[in-house]
């Protein structure tokens, strides 16, 4: 069975094995396609590279004269009264949370999307790709990639090999950059100490940081930057490791891609009755799992706030922008500046909206009509409310929340000049997890959620019981932690003086990344009856020994596998294992095979789950003598008359079973007036080893 590695966030929703994960050969149609995609990611602040086909291409395209190839032609014509007007300069920073910039990039968006052919969106894209600001093309351009129908199964590059800047620090782009520069013919002679953060359990086994290579630059040699985490004196960041994983970051990313909060569900034909479920679900389990490595480095309870009081945990880092400013920060016991205050009178409005309507059971919708939100649409509407995306009931009176509260934990002055702006790391996607703000806000936001679902009524036993069924007993491998090292391309942090010597060289950053000894679960069920049955399971944490705690941390339980198994009458052994994931390859290595199919040399595979949650965060880190946790087994009828398809872009094809998301731990749970057969408890010990020697071979 193909595990869907979405466990995190899509996991209560997919069945991992009910739809596998399909591989073609592509055609010549397909990997040029693919070729062209790819080159267009690379290099993507340099526009004067003019050994690339899209070069040509966009110099020689005029959208002005080709508007009967686009499906709507009023989108292009507000499209070039909007450019012909000013769209923001190439070296200005681009963020989806500043009207201004967001109205640029969707209008682009809108006239990628409006194309009618893949050559006439691949013409738009080498004009904007010379025209546009990068990161309005960039984020345009992956949405468009994403829900055009000839773009389908297209492997965009990560984002963190698009955008180095922001998932590296300042220190790591400038050893790229210095590579660069000399060519490779001195790098033997440059090397800085090693920072080894032992909070951590991190031992690096060089005495020095620098580069390694593997010989000459000018037979395409790979040079490689080892690069710590950053180094200040805040608690928070023992969680560096998590919170700055580059793996972690893109998944964000992508995910607020697919559902971006500007998009209309109804024209771009995304899952409208799940997207307000997928916005607080998915956040949700990003802070379960966010608390169990809290709880991993002894820092206990997430940060609450009240922006009218000093808000502890700062935010510290050395990210620079592609244009040389540097991101700002946020110092600790953080007060609200005066600027911000207008901000911060809103979102303390639209709390008390919030909390009128989960207590009341009524929201307000646009013709000033009261609508119940305690239906089975309920959570989905109060998802939407909240993130204040297209499908809201009301946005003019329940506004945009999310959007003002990142603007305020930013800590940097608002410019009237779109091209001065300099947004936090709250107001980017690609950064937004390594600022514990971003877990103290959404930590919030589930708390409404968590209130809002204390007013249902707790699942009774014959809802949670599957009747002759029984878990006899569970088995599970010694869990294992440990650090190992993880790569990525930054190519594209460095200039280059033409597209085939950015091609020919190849720059990665290496650090030490969470990773786990891959396990299997063994589960002993006792069916009297043949029978197709869900198997779900969770982690979280273990407080104590009354099981009544699962009344407050039901919501730090994270979801790590979903499956379906056919029970037959008896006795029914099950073994999974923990690392049947999908792999994705570097853009080097893309790119070379993408070549070497071009050319015929060899063929060229691609899946149709495109990205996943990174495998390497199975587990939270534990400690070296044992951390321990809760597992949570439980067995539930597979109904085929509940079950429907769907598919989202790169994350492929998934069943949804008719369940609420987390089920049955979506609500507090009782256990002692709700345990039924079919549950089982486990308390299990992950371990954290410093001897990755023992592990790196998996």
């Amino acid at each position: 069975m193909l595990k869907e590695v979405l466990f995190l966030v899509l996991a209560a929703l997919c069945l991992s094995d009910a739809v596998s994960i399909k591989s073609h050969i592509a055609d010549i149609n397909f990997v040029q396609k693919q070729k062209k995609i790819h080159e267009l990611l690379l290099f993507v602040k340099q526009n004067v590279l003019t050994d690339v086909e899209f070069y040509t291409v966009g110099r020689n395209y005029e959208i002005e004269n080709n508007m009967e190839m686009y499906k709507d032609k009023d989108v292009v014509k507000e499209f070039l009264h909007y450019y012909k007007h000013g769209v923001l300069s190439r070296d200005a920073i681009f963020s989806p949370f500043y009207e201004e910039h967001l109205n640029e990039m969707i209008l682009l968006f809108k006239l990628f999307y409006n194309a009618k052919d893949f050559e006439i969106f691949y013409k738009t894209a080498a004009w904007a790709r010379l025209y546009m600001n990068s990161e309005v093309f960039t984020q345009a351009f992956y949405v468009a990639v994403f829900y055009r129908p000839d773009c389908k199964y297209i492997i965009p590059m990560s984002p963190y090999e698009v955008n180095p800047n922001y998932f590296f620090d300042s220190n790591v782009i400038q050893e790229a950059q210095r590579i660069k520069m000399m060519h490779g013919n001195a790098w033997i002679e440059y090397s800085s100490c090693v920072t080894i953060n032992l909070k951590i359990n991190i031992y690096v086994l060089y005495s020095f940081i620098g580069l390694t290579s593997t010989g000459n630059m000018n037979n395409t040699d790979i040079y490689v930057i080892y690069s710590n985490y950053t180094d200040t004196f805040s608690e928070e960041n023992k969680l560096d490791y998590f919170m700055e994983d580059f793996s972690l970051n893109s998944f964000y990313f992508y995910f607020r891609q697919i559902f971006p909060f500007w998009l209309n569900s109804k024209e771009y034909n995304i899952p409208r009755e799940y997207r307000g479920v997928f916005y607080l679900y998915i956040h949700q389990q990003l802070i379960a799992r966010y608390y169990l490595e809290r709880l991993s480095n002894d820092l206990g309870e997430i940060e609450d706030f009240n922006l009218q009081k000093p808000f502890y945990p700062g935010f510290y880092s050395s990210i620079v922008f592609g244009n040389g400013v540097v991101m700002p920060q946020r110092k600790s016991y953080y007060n609200v500046p005066y600027y911000k205050y207008q901000y911060l009178t809103e979102m303390d409005l639209l709390e008390l909206r919030f909390m009128d309507a989960i207590d009341s059971g009524l929201v307000l919708d646009n013709n000033g009509k009261f609508v119940n939100i305690y239906t089975p649409e309920g959570l989905n509407i109060l998802g939407n409310l909240i993130e204040g995306n297209s499908d809201t009931c009301n946005l003019h009176y329940y506004g945009m929340y999310e959007m003002l509260a990142r603007n305020v934990f930013g800590s940097n002055f608002d410019y009237a000049d779109k091209n001065k702006i300099v947004p936090s790391a709250m107001q980017f996607y690609s950064t937004s997890l390594r600022d514990p703000a971003f877990y103290a806000l959404f930590n919030k936001i589930s708390n409404y959620v968590d209130r809002y679902k204390k007013h249902l009524p707790a699942y009774s036993y014959s809802e949670l019981n599957f009747p002759g069924v029984k878990i006899e007993s569970v088995n599970i491998d010694k869990l294992w932690t440990y650090f190992d090292y993880c790569d990525a391309t930054i190519n594209n942090a460095v200039f280059f003086n033409s597209f085939k010597e950015g091609s020919s060289l190849h720059i990665k950053a290496r650090r030490y990344c969470l990773n786990y000894k891959p396990f299997t679960y063994r589960l002993s069920v006792n069916s009297d009856k043949d029978v197709k049955a869900i198997v779900k399971i969770f982690l979280g944490p273990a407080i104590g020994q009354d099981m009544s705690y699962l009344k407050k941390y039901y919501k730090y339980f994270v979801m790590m596998e979903e499956f379906d198994v056919l029970l037959k009458q008896g006795m029914n052994n099950i073994e999974y294992a923990s690392n049947e994931a999908t792999y994705r390859m570097s853009s080097d290595k893309l790119y070379k095979k993408l070549q070497n199919a071009v050319s015929g040399s060899e063929p060229f595979t691609y899946y149709e789950k495109v990205y996943a949650y990174p495998e390497r965060l199975t587990l939270p880190k534990g400690k070296p003598e044992g951390m321990k946790f809760k597992m949570f087994f439980y067995l539930s009828l597979y109904d085929e008359s509940k079950t429907m398809n769907i598919e989202l872009p790169i994350f492929g094809k998934m069943i949804y079973d008719g369940k609420p998301s987390g089920f049955p731990l979506d609500r507090p749970m009782y256990t002692w007036k709700s345990f039924t057969p079919n549950m089982y408890f486990k308390d299990v010990y992950i371990y954290n080893t410093k001897d990755s020697e023992k592990f790196s071979h998996y």
